[in-house]
């Protein structure tokens, strides 16, 4: 059974704290069928799992930062809810889908200041 990254890293903070797949699918609200496919990318990382492992192992920063890499590494697409913005939100939003495959290190990093690159709520 192959592990992502992300679920080598959970895989690791569980045999450190002696926690079963029971234990994971407690705080993370999930089955541990469920956990078990994420942690073999089976399925997706849900949203707030990030925060919600980090919690529970009381992470350093730096172990988070390695978590969060892993979380963005094994994703595959991000749906994005426009329904309630204006006009100029939404043509926002579709043109940063469309234009940011080809945006250079420099044109992200501007963005990335821009928004603060915080992992808030992940």
């Amino acid at each position: 059974m192959g592990y992502t990254t992300f679920g080598k890293i959970v895989r690791k903070l569980m045999i450190d704290n002696d926690e079963t797949l029971c234990d994971v699918a407690s705080f993370t609200s999930g089955t541990t069928a469920f956990v078990s496919a994420v942690l073999t990318g089976k399925k997706n990382v849900p949203d707030g799992w990030v925060d919600a492992i980090s919690t529970h192992y009381h992470l350093s920063e730096k172990e988070r930062e390695a978590l969060y890499d892993a979380y963005c590494e094994q994703k595959s697409s991000v749906r994005i809810d426009i329904g309630q913005m204006n006009l100029d939100g939404k043509k926002l939003a579709i043109m940063f889908q469309r234009k940011l495959p080809g945006l250079t290190d420099e044109e992200m990093d501007s963005i990335r200041a821009i928004l603060g690159d915080s992992n808030d709520g992940v």
